[in-house]
């Protein structure tokens, strides 16, 4: 059972603010559970991709004869049909042409995508659906922390630093009781003052927060003491990471996501115990002139691509023990509006890339998981939407279990019977 670390929020919150790192901790407490040994050497990187990414577009179910009665303007032709055809994956399913950076982990066996993931109460609102996809918990997300955080809160890990956002805040789904921090990159650690004075000022702070075993204080001064304590840790391996020259296998393409995975990446091969790490891509809320190919979508689509793509070539080897995994808000409408875009929608599809996907596929034989619904008037969700087949609690808690290692989905999922997926 862990102790909330509000207090230590209170008294120092303005030295994480002003080093970068953010550590944040939520009132909400969680009944007892035993802590597991998380496998060693795993790490999820998360891709929330707000706004809420158009999953026909991008796995396209060019074989529903529906798909391209419901979009005139926005559909991506089929396989073979000539330029700016989608990219066959499976005879049903293809990708759309501007991700064409993913089609060698499809075919390598190193990428898979789902179709049709969702859940039975989606609002169609951009803040309860990002906070129910952050939470994992569906109805009252006010008061509940991450998923994420709540893994790291019922497990043990294997080094200093668990859980990273690259970003300038933490995100719900990293919130609560267990450290997570936030960085904007490995290069803005820093602590206050000239560079001469950092490590004087390190040392003062780390004697200020030191307690001697015969010092007698309360349960709040000894927490804050010892979240102090972690807080510096952090800080001098995050530096001690950022002072080594890194130079990746591949270039990354220029842009925030690229740039992000560039620091996940230096921050896996440099073994400081990474588990858990997300990135935020933003954009993908399309009511206006969406574009198929070319506009606003594929310039995303293109982007996400690029970036997995080099994420997973300066990787090398070390996907066999990463697992990518991309998230969105919802899916958008089957049918195209009459602005060219999309409106908000119900299921979608999820990326995952990385070597424990890698099994499952050569098994499996697949490259898209899930049922198909279809895309006809009766098999919508409201007449409007693609129905969802594969709640997204399962995925999520499949890869918990199996790729992270930790048996305690009843804490880090509550309230949900798991189905098995067959992703991981």
């Amino acid at each position: 059972m862990k102790h909330t670390r509000r207090f230590f929020l209170k008294t120092t919150g303005a030295l994480a603010a002003y080093t970068g790192i953010a550590p944040l901790d939520l009132v909400r407490g969680m009944e007892s559970v035993e802590e597991q040994a998380v496998a060693a050497g795993k790490t999820l990187v998360v891709i929330f991709l707000r706004g809420g990414m158009d999953g026909l577009n991008l796995i396209i179910p060019f074989r529903d004869a529906a798909y391209y009665e419901l979009r005139n303007s926005i559909a991506i032709a089929q396989p073979d049909s000539g330029q700016d055809a989608a990219l066959d994956l499976d005879g049903f399913f293809g990708l759309h042409p501007r991700a064409v950076a993913l089609q060698p982990m499809f075919e390598n066996n190193l990428a898979v995508a789902l179709q049709a993931v969702g859940y039975d109460r989606n609002t169609r609102s951009h803040f309860e659906e990002q906070d129910t996809w952050e939470t994992g918990v569906i109805g009252n997300t006010i008061n509940s922390d991450g998923w994420l955080n709540r893994h790291l809160l019922t497990s043990k890990g294997n080094g200093p630093i668990r859980a990273v956002s690259i970003g300038n805040t933490l995100p719900r789904i990293l919130q609560g009781n267990a450290p997570a921090y936030a960085i904007r990159g490995l290069t803005d650690i820093k602590l206050p003052g000239a560079p001469g004075q950092q490590e004087l000022i390190a040392t003062a702070l780390e004697h200020a927060y030191t307690r001697s075993p015969q010092e007698h204080v309360d349960p709040a001064m000894d927490l804050l003491s010892q979240t102090g304590l972690d807080t510096l840790s952090a800080i001098r391996q995050l530096r001690s990471v950022s002072r080594q020259p890194y130079n990746p296998e591949v270039p990354y393409p220029g842009g925030r996501l690229g740039n992000s995975l560039r620091e996940v990446a230096r921050l896996i091969k440099a073994d400081v115990g990474l588990e858990v790490a997300e990135v935020d891509y933003g954009g993908w809320d399309t009511h206006n002139n969406q574009g198929g190919v070319g506009g606003p979508f594929g310039n995303l689509v293109q982007g996400l691509a690029e970036a997995v793509r080099a994420f997973t070539l300066d990787l090398e080897d070390r996907m066999d023990d990463v697992l990518l995994l991309t998230l969105s808000d919802f899916g958008r409408t089957a049918r195209e509006n009459g602005s060219y875009g999309t409106d908000h929608g119900w299921a979608n599809c999820m990326l995952a890339v990385g070597g424990k996907v890698k099994q499952a596929r050569i098994d499996k034989g697949q490259r898209v998981v899930g049922r198909w619904p279809g895309l006809e008037p009766s098999q919508l969700n409201q007449g409007r939407d693609l129905l969802h087949t594969t709640d997204f609690r399962d995925v999520l808690g499949e890869i918990v279990r199996e790729h992270l290692g930790n048996p305690n989905l009843a804490a880090v999922l509550p309230d949900h019977e798991f189905k098995p997926v067959g992703l991981v």
